[in-house]
């Protein structure tokens, strides 16, 4: 064998070596943002109060776990966030069984489409509004990169960011993974919070 085939041969090995270490490394962080997850389901309180709920429009029981935290914990204000630019209150009040005297304390934004415009308007609108604190409303899968988000976008404002996560299946702290659904929601979620690491790394 040349030397010119034998430093070709350890170079595909080195690049072998490469991805494999990725992919060891990324599975252990995947196996933590897992851990992490079930934590916050296991650990998880509602908040006393606060000036606002921000809940982000996306996959079931968000919605209907800020409107009820809004009732029972008597929060002044609403804030749906990244919702169908159609949606009206009257709409969700048919869809959910709102009661109608709610209406007055319901903000909805049909502009943001991002959790990342979510966030910049949330935080335009808190500072118009003099609000302190904020009870952040997502599912348990998309909490760790929008409190990522929000306090990035928030960051200076000296606004509280108090994380309350939904969910419709709860994680187990074993065998998540032999779960397709789970599996799939982690894993998503895990990659976009790795990509936002990496874009604001150092900011």
């Amino acid at each position: 064998m040349s030397s010119k085939e034998i430093l070709k041969t350890y170079s595909w090995l080195f690049l072998i070596l490469i991805v494999v270490m990725f992919l060891v490394l990324e599975s252990i962080g995947l196996q933590q943002y897992g851990t992490e997850i079930y934590n916050m389901q296991k650990n998880q309180k509602a908040p006393e109060s606060s000036d606002m709920v921000v809940v982000l429009a996306g996959s079931g029981g968000r919605i209907e776990a800020a409107y009820d935290l809004m009732k029972v914990k008597y929060i002044p204000i609403l804030f749906i966030a990244g919702a169908n630019n159609k949606i009206t209150f009257e709409q969700l009040s048919k869809t959910y069984r709102w009661d109608n005297s709610a209406k007055d304390k319901i903000r909805i934004d049909s502009v943001s489409t991002s959790t990342w415009e979510n966030a910049k308007i949330t935080a335009e609108f808190a500072r118009k509004n003099n609000i302190n604190n904020i009870v952040l409303v997502t599912s348990m899968y998309h909490m760790q990169r929008a409190e990522f988000l929000f306090k990035k976008v928030f960051k200076g404002s000296n606004i509280q960011i108090i994380p309350f996560a939904t969910y419709v299946q709860p994680i187990e702290m074993n065998g998540w993974w032999y779960d397709f659904k789970v599996f799939r929601n982690v894993l998503d979620e895990y990659f976009k919070f790795q990509y936002y690491r990496l874009i604001f790394s150092g900011k």
